[in-house]
């Protein structure tokens, strides 16, 4: 009970300097919200607002896992996305766009992750912390990691917004290099055969028809030969 109770004013603690980070940038004050944040981050990951975007996804969650059981490393997680979403604000008042998006798409990554993993159910997810829609429309423009493209494809695919995935297949066409083509069509060619076996009402549901099913595959493969571009999806 006393480490129950040590873990929730911990948290209680961290979601009270995330809205004081939040209230300092909506007032301007950007010097103060990145010293908050980096005192956040010191405690948290040991390193500063500086440096945290130089971490890989599994440094920080190494740094995050000692001594604690998943609950609570998932917690402390989101907590980091967060706090990275709050320093992509504070950068971009500060004006360095890079440094917003660098602190964005680190955000995105631990976001997906911890929904990939199936950490959260529907509902659930906590209000201090961006939605992966949120941070999309950040990072709305920029061209993503391949990796980050192939867990978006996945996350879209499991919710199913099949329309989704497919946007993420082929933006994750454009970001492999030519080398990589064949295996993101060899990954594509099983995302469609496994939509070939639903059933029009489901592919409805994931604002897709068969139809489209077909045409995407055959555009899929049709990059093997002549690495041209899909066309863009017509609107709906």
């Amino acid at each position: 009970m006393i480490r129950e109770d040590y873990i929730i004013g911990w948290i209680k603690r961290y979601i009270r300097w995330l809205a004081e980070i939040a209230g300092f940038v909506r007032v301007a004050d950007y010097e103060a919200a990145a010293r908050r944040a980096d005192l956040a981050l010191r405690e948290l990951l040991n390193v500063g607002a500086d440096s945290v975007v130089g971490l890989t996804d599994g440094e920080i969650l190494a740094r995050l896992a000692v001594g604690d059981p998943p609950p609570v490393v998932r917690d402390k997680c989101l907590l980091v996305a967060a706090l990275l979403y709050h320093l992509g604000e504070t950068a971009t008042g500060r004006g360095n766009p890079d440094l917003a998006c660098d602190c964005w798409l680190k955000s995105l990554q631990i976001v997906l992750g911890t929904h990939l993993h199936g950490g959260l159910g529907e509902g659930e997810w906590p209000a201090h912390v961006p939605t992966l829609a949120s941070l999309l429309e950040r990072l709305k423009g920029r061209l993503l990691p391949a990796r980050t493209e192939a867990a978006l494809l996945l996350h879209h695919e499991q919710r199913g917004e099949f329309d989704l995935a497919e946007n993420a297949l082929f933006r994750l066409l454009d970001a492999v290099e030519p080398a990589g083509v064949p295996a993101v069509v060899e990954l594509g060619t099983a995302f469609y055969r496994r939509l070939s076996v639903l059933s029009d009402t489901a592919l409805r549901a994931g604002n897709l028809s068969q139809a489209e099913v077909n045409a995407g595959l055959a555009a899929l493969r049709a990059r093997l030969g002549s690495g041209a571009s899909r066309p863009a999806p017509a609107a709906s």
